[in-house]
């Protein structure tokens, strides 16, 4: 069952912490989750990790690590948009 700080009072999607593990490595990260529909949602890790890319997949787990709620993959569509805005954030950076 996924934790129910994913839900709102008002039916809608929130963000949720979570740990996370990505690709087949035995790292598990940190970060939070947030539904977009039933099917999608964002990622935002705590840290930057420089290996990720469309295809691979995530693992998600309750942040003691004691149960797994579900995975995904990563989409070439949200790659997109990831990498669109992260471009707009470094040109605002060197902007000022």
């Amino acid at each position: 069952m996924p934790p129910s700080d994913l839900f709102g009072s008002d039916g809608g999607f929130c963000e949720s912490r979570l740990d996370m593990k990505i690709r087949h490595g035995p790292k598990i990260v940190g970060g939070t989750l947030k539904l977009t529909d039933n099917t999608a949602g964002n990622v935002k890790l705590d840290n930057k990790d420089g290996g990720l890319a469309p295809g691979q997949y995530v693992a998600f787990y309750q942040v003691d690590g004691s149960e797994c709620f579900g995975g995904g993959v990563i989409s070439e569509r949200h790659w997109a948009r990831f990498l669109l805005d992260r471009e707009e954030t470094e040109e605002d950076v060197l902007a000022t």
